[in-house]
């Protein structure tokens, strides 16, 4: 509409021109001045016509990019609450899974080995030789049922540590780099500095999720033999850093699409407002460094270093 607008104005301005300049012609000892003037008027005009055109292009390309992008913005910001809100149903369900797994198995398989004690007690006290072989069928399930609960709370440990929810993140993190060391010989150390008393609990999760997970990649894809980490937390800030002596991520890892376990553990630092970074280390390995802004109002004042 408005470009056509300056076409009806630079046409009714050429034409207008163009008869004024024809009537100072007339008479004129210099008729030869009134055509070039003309020809002049024209290219003038028709560039002031591009200039405007163009101009309101532009202008509706930045709005249709600004729109465009805050669109992307709009769709990026549902995606990650989305993200943060499957992230935090899936810790209640592991959460839940994981008491129910230790509280009604952990019980039932306690009861059996206590009734199965009291057979093999009460069998052990006759004389009769006969009942060895049942005996020792007796212990051989007793001490089946041990392995079986020793199974339940690794299983139950692994879907939701209890040490996180009624320790904290920091005694969690030890604990995991503990049982991590055991599980796969790879040396693992953590080192926490003076924590605030409190984290809030999607923090916690996330930063406990995002070492595991980084414990994983190192010892599946780095070839490490030491793992060193580093956390601390302030009033403000949240800070882990993990550092192994492998042979270094691939820097087009990092972008690549396939990486799902780089995707994770990005995702769980942006749904809880942090980033994290993952770099080749210049001497040697891979660096991860997870920094999270925490709010001030989560934190007792009597609590804050």
């Amino acid at each position: 509409m408005i470009v056509a607008v300056y076409l009806i104005l630079a046409s009714v301005w050429i034409a207008g021109s163009d008869l004024i300049l024809i009537q100072y012609g007339v008479g004129d000892p210099r008729p030869g001045l009134v055509q070039p003037l003309r020809v002049l008027n024209f290219f003038i005009t028709a560039a002031v016509l591009l200039f405007f055109v163009i101009r309101h292009s532009y202008g509706g390309w930045r709005r249709a990019e600004q729109h465009r992008a805050a669109e992307i913005n709009h769709a990026r910001e549902k995606s990650r609450k989305l993200s943060s809100r499957v992230q935090t149903l899936r810790e209640e369900d592991r959460t839940w899974i994981a008491r129910e797994i230790h509280d009604e198995l952990g019980q039932l398989l306690t009861s059996i080995k206590m009734q199965l004690r009291l057979v093999e007690n009460r069998l052990a006290d006759r004389d009769d030789r006969t009942l060895n072989p049942v005996i020792d069928k007796l212990v051989e399930t007793s001490e089946l049922v041990d392995t079986t609960i020793a199974s339940v709370q690794r299983i139950s440990a692994g879907l939701r540590p209890s040490t996180l929810d009624h320790l904290g993140l920091a005694t969690a993190l030890v604990e995991e780099a503990e049982q991590f060391s055991q599980r796969t010989g790879i040396d693992c150390a953590v080192q926490v500095h003076p924590l605030p008393e409190t984290l809030p609990p999607e923090v916690s999760t996330a930063a406990f999720r995002i070492f595991q997970e980084a414990l994983t990649n190192a010892a599946r894809h780095a070839d490490a033999q030491r793992i060193d980490a580093h956390f601390s937390a302030t009033r403000h800030l949240l800070k882990l850093s993990i550092h192994d002596d492998g042979k270094g991520i691939d820097p087009t890892a990092i972008d690549d699409p396939k990486s799902l376990g780089l995707i994770g553990m990005t995702e769980r630092a942006e749904s809880i407002g942090g980033f994290i970074v993952f770099t080749r280390n210049p001497v040697k390995g891979t660096d991860v460094v997870l920094t999270v802004p925490l709010p001030l109002a989560k934190h007792p004042p009597d609590s804050l270093p």
